[in-house]
């Protein structure tokens, strides 16, 4: 399927349910959220400084210490 044909498809479904799709509605949209979303966190991944996210439970457990929702 040619991308202007999947813009067309995208644009007539937008703002309706997925159950108010059509099946090949419900096809393109499908493709873009699982292609979307796997983009989407390989990005995130790759991003992040690698000591931080080392870091991060550290960090998590020393912002709940701070707000006051853990205790040392």
């Amino acid at each position: 399927m040619a991308e202007e044909e999947k813009q067309a498809i995208r644009a007539s479904f937008a703002g309706k349910r997925v159950s108010q799709m059509t099946k090949l509605e419900r096809q393109v949209f499908d493709e873009g959220f699982q292609y979307g979303i796997a983009t989407q966190s390989v990005r995130l991944q790759s991003s992040v400084d690698p000591q931080l996210r080392n870091n991060a439970p550290s960090v998590a457990l020393s912002l709940l210490r701070k707000i006051g929702l853990l205790r040392k």
